[in-house]
């Protein structure tokens, strides 16, 4: 299956003040690399060849990296003008024109990967599917996994209880296949019934209730991050340097 990866871009980042008041986050530095440098060539390693940025927050400052930074993939800008007032699901919506494939890889635009993860995560015989960390340490503000018979994601919410949890959901994944026309569906929906503040995520729960499959790839927590705020970044620029 031939994927786009969607990378979301499109955030304010205020607990990474004072360094976004005038850098969007997906551009501040792990490495000696943006970011989405960082992650535009890993899609590229996964073997996908074209990507959407969705864009929010300083947006012109993206723009120019992108035309200054040539990515080793070509890269389509997809302006979310709504983004300071809607959740992430509607940044999603955003990139559905500029989508021409069957098959998407969907991407947080502040995770960091490491390793072959992403890789994995395409060549994956599962259509659709979710990079799950199942060594992190897991509370309240981790976005979590639990299974159901036959190793399908049942339920994906911030809200299960960490000892139901199979793992943390990294904000990783791929839609292919039937599902995505189905996710794009159920994203239109949202938006018109104006329930357009939460996360994609939200979109996936209902697919998973009209009983679309949904499997887990692995991950491990060495080979990734997410940064957040100031400590994350810190942290990332540690653990990162010479990856």
């Amino acid at each position: 299956m031939e994927f786009t990866a969607v990378i979301l871009a499109a955030g304010s980042g205020t607990r990474l003040r004072p360094l976004t008041l005038e850098t969007p986050k997906c551009l501040l530095e792990v490495g000696g690399r943006t970011i989405l440098a960082r992650q535009l060539d890993r899609v590229y390693a996964a073997g996908i060849r074209r990507a959407v940025v969705v864009t929010g927050y300083l947006a012109h400052r993206v723009e120019e990296h992108v035309r200054l930074v040539p990515p080793p993939i070509p890269v389509t800008l997809a302006p979310n003008p709504l983004f300071a007032t809607t959740g992430n699901c509607m940044s999603v919506l955003a990139a559905r024109t500029h989508v021409e494939t069957a098959g998407i890889v969907l991407c947080d635009g502040d995770v960091v990967l490491g390793g072959d993860a992403l890789s994995r995560l395409v060549a994956s015989s599962a259509s659709t599917a979710l990079l799950v960390d199942a060594e992190t340490a897991l509370a309240h503000e981790e976005m979590k996994v639990r299974l159901g018979p036959g190793g399908l994601v049942r339920e994906i919410s911030k809200d299960i209880e960490p000892g139901l949890s199979a793992g943390e959901s990294i904000g990783v994944q791929k839609v292919g296949g039937p599902a995505l026309p189905i996710l794009w569906a159920t994203l239109a929906a949202m938006q018109e019934a104006g329930d357009d503040q939460g996360y994609y995520e939200d979109a996936f729960q209902r697919m998973l209730d009209a009983g679309v499959p949904i499997r887990t790839v692995t991950i491990g927590h060495n080979e990734w991050t997410e940064i957040d705020d100031l400590r994350d970044l810190d942290d990332a620029r540690t653990r990162f340097a010479g990856a």
